[in-house]
């Protein structure tokens, strides 16, 4: 009796593919963590982005009064210049001073001896007057012998009185000299006083002006090293957040390298089991009909958006979008484009709510991106075949209505613009 084989073949097959289903399970969980794990330190990165900007901003701020000390230092440093100048100026004016001082008792002590010179002169006249008598003038004419002697007499007279005359007049003004002289020095002396004390006050004005300065200085040199530690702080706060986001993409890498190796074995025990049995879409009548192929429409609706660069709806700005959208209302099921495995299935960003599923297709590794859900169908890990509701249609994320925008990347999802590539040249509308 021959023994069919079919069975056998059927179950083994079967197998094949539970264990396929079984291995992703565990890892699934954890690439979910690390995508999560990750998204939470892109936050943290951002977030110290923004302070990295704001400390920025405030070391702007700071320059800007730093700019201002800097100005202070130069106007303080200015007048001390002028002060020194003045200082100098002052200085030079008590030296003059002071040696006209000088000059001014030395001539006031020679003209005292002159005057003190004269009055011991006038003083012996006196005591010869008094010793030999008074003789007057028409005495001394009367007693001439001749005429000739009494030109004689009357020349010598004329001479002694002159010089006495001239004795006393040169008395007087260096008496009243002296009196002058004497009050030009108690003048000087003043004056001489009056620039010390300007002196004095000047330098007090240039200790405090240096004190200012030093302060100021202080000040700038401060705020310079707290600025500098801070933002130190912050950049190495932001590198330690790198270097957790690299070793958590690598992680993520690794992750996503099992789960290829799981779609790897789905398609091997797909084909080994040659299954043809229908599809199951769970998403009630509106479902997309199941394409022929490898790749079928994800959702029905409107085709509202292309591939390509266009005018961006919420920023307005000029973008390239790298996907295709396709509106309808919500709920509208959204089907796998491939058989698969779901890699990411959460809230990513802008996205909203999306499900991604990594696909191999003829040993070539893709990564299909549905994003904007309303409802998320399927978790990390699960196989899923071609045309099988894997979510709602919805309007979450960065969405102007409700629509799903659907990506196609050959390799694996790392970010939009990595190996994206035309969804039309793989499903039809």
């Amino acid at each position: 009796m021959k023994i069919s084989k079919k069975p056998f073949q059927i179950f083994m097959a079967t197998t094949a593919l539970v264990l396929a289903l079984q291995v992703p399970v565990t890892y699934a969980a954890s690439l979910s963590d690390l995508k999560n794990e990750k998204s939470e330190v892109e936050e943290q990165k951002n977030h110290l982005s923004d302070e990295i900007q704001e400390k920025s901003a405030e070391i702007n701020t700071i320059k800007s009064k730093q700019e201002v000390l800097l100005n202070q230092i130069t106007q303080i440093t200015d007048k001390i210049t002028n002060t020194n100048n003045n200082i100098n100026q002052v200085t030079q004016e008590i030296s003059v001073t002071t040696q006209e001082i000088e000059t001014l008792k030395a001539d006031i002590v020679a003209l005292q001896a002159k005057i003190d010179q004269r009055n011991e002169l006038l003083a012996e006249r006196a005591r010869a007057l008094q010793a030999n008598g008074s003789v007057s003038f028409l005495d001394v004419l009367l007693g001439a012998n001749s005429f000739v002697d009494f030109i004689d007499r009357y020349s010598a007279v004329n001479t002694l009185m002159d010089a006495d005359r001239q004795i006393m007049k040169e008395q007087k003004q260096d008496q009243d000299k002296l009196e002058e002289q004497k009050l030009t020095l108690e003048k000087t002396k003043k004056e001489l006083e009056t620039k010390k004390a300007e002196l004095d006050s000047l330098k007090a004005s240039l200790n405090s002006q240096k004190k200012e300065k030093d302060n100021l200085i202080v000040q700038l040199e401060a705020q310079q090293k707290q600025i500098a530690s801070e933002k130190k702080v912050l950049e190495e706060q932001y590198e330690e957040a790198v270097e957790i986001s690299d070793e958590i993409n690598a992680k993520i890498a690794s992750e996503q390298k099992r789960l290829l190796e799981i779609a790897r074995q789905q398609e091997a025990a797909r084909k080994a089991a040659a299954a043809n049995n229908s599809k199951n879409n769970g998403g009630g009548t509106s479902a997309p009909a199941v394409s022929a192929g490898n790749w079928t429409k994800p959702a029905n609706g409107r085709f509202t958006s292309p591939y390509g660069a266009r005018i961006h709806p919420i920023s307005g700005q000029y973008k390239f979008h790298y996907g295709i959208d396709i509106a309808n209302s919500t709920g509208t099921p959204v089907v796998s484009a491939a058989d698969g495995v779901v890699s990411y299935a959460g809230s990513l960003s802008t996205f909203g709510n999306v499900v991604m599923v990594t696909h191999s297709i003829d040993g070539q590794i893709f990564t299909s991106v549905y994003a904007h859900l309303n409802s998320i169908h399927v978790s990390v890990g699960t196989q899923v075949s071609k045309g099988q509701q894997i979510a709602g249609m919805g309007n979450t994320g960065g969405s102007t209505g409700t629509h799903l925008h659907f990506e196609i990347h050959v390799g694996t999802w790392v970010k939009q613009s990595v190996g994206s590539v035309n969804p039309l040249n793989y499903i039809s509308l």
